[in-house]
């Protein structure tokens, strides 16, 4: 075996390991072998069986039509399919939470709850709804439907023309980095100014492009024929699957945006490719075939790429790894991109599994040969019909007009000889006993799918003939094989994808990012999600129509009200999480998506700050001897408040009293001194003012130590 040696060396640092891989050729060698087997497995095992289904499908001629006889098709494929597809549509659109995950550690719970809102954020995003619908037909169809996910970095090219920009509006463009200016037309905002050539203003037309290489979450539906996978593999997500390729018609401009050089592809391209030639492509496409034009463009020539999902030994440690390998031309002849991957991003969607093969099988498995014999018997009566309506004629020769008997317009004349030379071979109808054989071929069909008119509600007359209990269970086992085929969808593809998508959104989104969820700007950070969260699925098996569930949560949120009414919300039967939880569930069943337009989630308002605790009754008295204690302490405190105030009041009364008497003795010493016109010798009137003052000083210190001796 060759090998390829990578020395890799750093100056002053010691040389880093030899690592050895198998070298291009014989990789590429490698690769090729196998998909040429897979190539195998699907053109002479698998497409032959799906195209014909596709014909079924579409109701194409069987081949074995005669001319002059009826070429009715039945069309029992198409209306069992177009009657199965909403109803699983429903289960998977018309709930917030079909799949969601679960934490592992009680700390992971709210990062598990906004794993789910963003996966289904990006579900979304990513035009889930067509996504889905396209699969599921195609696996109802066919037995087999794919879904591949991914995160890509791809450029992108966007043209935009602006007319009447200013000089500033022109400048800002012009700084935009991503922009690039492919043609101006300049022109002066009005003629016949004095204002020279220069100094005018302009406006201006331009045409820019835009240039962006942002990374974004995918979602595809890829056609069968487009899928190779190894014919030993017993289900995509099973160790059994050695390979998963993609191969599709792409142009050059396709390969150049996912960062290809075109040099290393462009001896590929042309107008020619064996894709389009597929036996499934042909049923599902016929008016494609040969009439496209020829590329006149170099970027528009097209060639055949393979995405190729491989398990090998590449760097030669005795275990394989998932490698991602780019191979161009039709016979995966030049290896463009080879990188090591963790998981197949690839889903299979299955109606019917088979154990142990990872082809299941459709609904034209299991009605193809009703289809064909009802598109028999329908053919013989009207064939009947038709003899009977217009029969054929018996003529003798030579005695009638054969054109004017081959004339079938009506009222037209026959010119014979003798009146019995032209006679009807009547022929009559027969069609009534072909009528309980096709009875009996419905009958089969809505046992083996579980759609009949009855289920549908599209018989009024069996319904109402017939007692809530049986038309309950007509209902039932219809929305059983129904749900069957949903649980089959789910735990086989819609399971893995959520996981698939969850580990692309944690390893290429490592930032915080604002995200609009039930009309609320809500930030995510896959950063700190853990990538292992399990999977519940909320599509039960038996779980009987809308309405008996609706009328089973309403029984279970009445007593649960009884309940809380009676004994409390903090009773150990029921919280008000598990009320808002059926109230909820209520919502969704009646077809809401958002139920919390309806009630709140407990679970996601802010806890609420425990109430206290009650006493106990010697805790109560301790807590009441306190407060006594401390009004009878706040009592005294008033008291000498108040002791203090009065004992201030008397003096302020006895300094006011003083001064007024002070105050009346100036006055009259100042009148009579102006009376007599002499003055007065104020010296003995000085001291009786003053032993005045003395005594009422004295009277208010006696008040006051009465106050004192009043208080104590």
């Amino acid at each position: 075996m060759s090998e390829e040696i990578d020395e890799y060396t750093q100056e002053g640092d010691s040389s880093i390991p030899e690592v050895a891989h198998l070298d291009d050729e014989e990789f590429l060698s490698h690769c090729r072998d196998q998909l040429e087997d897979a190539k195998d497995f699907l053109e002479n095992h698998l497409a032959p069986h799906r195209s014909d289904a596709i014909d079924v499908y579409h109701q194409k001629e069987y081949g074995d039509e005669e001319q002059g006889r009826s070429q009715y098709i039945d069309s029992t494929l198409r209306d069992t399919v177009n009657s199965i597809l909403p109803s699983l549509l429903k289960i998977f659109t018309s709930s917030e939470r079909v799949l969601e995950f679960m934490p592992r550690q009680p700390e992971d719970e709210p990062f598990a709850l906004q794993a789910t809102d963003y996966v289904r954020h990006c579900l979304n995003e990513s035009n889930f709804y067509n996504v889905l619908h396209d699969a599921m037909k195609d696996a109802l169809v066919v037995g087999s439907g794919f879904v591949k996910y991914f995160y890509e970095y791809a450029k992108e090219v966007e043209g935009y023309s602006y007319t009447g920009l200013d000089d500033d509006t022109l400048a800002a463009l012009m700084q935009d980095d991503q922009i690039e200016i492919s043609s101006i037309d300049s022109r002066p905002i009005a003629s016949g100014s004095d204002m020279s050539p220069e100094e005018m203003p302009m406006i201006h037309d331009i045409e820019v492009k835009r240039r962006s290489n942002k990374g974004k979450f995918r979602l595809e539906c890829i056609p069968p024929e487009e899928i190779l996978f190894n014919r030993r593999s017993k289900g995509f997500g099973d160790p059994s699957t050695d390979l998963i390729a993609h191969r599709r018609v792409v142009t050059v401009s396709d390969l150049v945006a996912l960062g290809y050089q075109k040099e290393d592809f462009i001896d590929f391209a042309g107008d020619t490719y064996d894709l389009d030639q597929a036996e499934e492509f042909y049923s599902r496409r016929p008016e494609i075939q040969g009439k496209e034009g020829l590329a006149y463009q170099e970027a528009s020539k097209r060639l055949l790429y393979t995405e190729l999902y491989i398990k090998a030994d590449y760097d030669l440690d005795d275990f394989t790894e998932i490698r991602r390998v780019g191979i161009v031309g039709p016979n995966f002849d030049k290896i463009l991109m080879n990188e090591p991957v963790n998981e197949f991003p690839f889903v299979h969607l299955t109606p019917y599994r088979e154990p142990h093969d990872a082809v299941g099988a459709g609904l034209f498995d299991i009605l193809r040969d009703i289809q064909k014999t009802k598109t028999q018997i329908m053919r013989g009566m009207l064939d009947s019909l038709s003899l009977s309506i217009f029969p054929r004629m018996s003529f003798i020769d030579g005695q009638v007009s054969v054109s004017d008997l081959m004339n079938v317009e009506t009222g037209s004349l026959i010119r014979m000889r003798t009146g019995d030379a032209v006679k009807p071979l009547t022929v009559p109808f027969v069609g009534q006993q072909a009528q309980g054989i096709l009875n009996y071929f419905s009958e089969i069909t809505e046992n083996r799918t579980g759609i009949s008119k009855a289920s549908l509600g599209l018989d009024p007359s069996s319904l109402m003939s017939s007692s809530p209990i049986a038309v309950s269970g007509t209902l039932s086992a219809a929305q059983l094989k129904i749900e069957y085929i949903a649980r089959n969808f789910a735990e086989t593809a819609l399971k893995p994808l959520y996981q698939g998508i969850l580990k692309l959104i944690v390893q290429h989104q490592d930032r915080e990012t604002m995200i609009r969820l039930r009309n609320e700007w809500v930030p995510m950070n896959p950063a700190a999600w853990d990538t292992g969260y399990d999977v519940m699925i909320n599509v039960a098996l038996g779980g009987g129509d809308e309405n008996l569930r609706m009328q089973a949560l309403q029984v279970i949120a009445a007593k649960q009200e009884e309940i809380i009414k009676t004994v409390g919300p903090d009773n150990p039967l029921v919280n008000v999480q598990q009320y808002s939880n059926t109230l909820r569930k209520m919502t969704e069943l009646s077809g809401f998506k958002n139920s919390e337009e309806f009630f709140k989630d407990p679970a996601k308002e802010p806890p609420r700050e425990p109430e206290p605790e009650k006493p106990s009754p010697e805790e109560m008295q301790m807590q009441m001897m306190q407060m006594q204690v401390q009004l009878a302490k706040g009592q005294l405190e008033l008291d000498q408040m108040r002791l203090q105030l009065d004992e201030d009041k008397a003096q302020t009364d006895a300094a006011l009293k003083s001064a007024e008497i002070e105050t009346d003795a100036q006055i009259k010493l100042q009148e009579l001194s102006a009376k007599y016109n002499q003055s007065i010798d104020t010296t003995q009137l000085r001291g009786m003012i003053e032993t005045n003052r003395e005594m009422i000083r004295q009277q208010g210190l006696l008040e006051a130590a009465k106050i004192n001796k009043q208080g104590d």
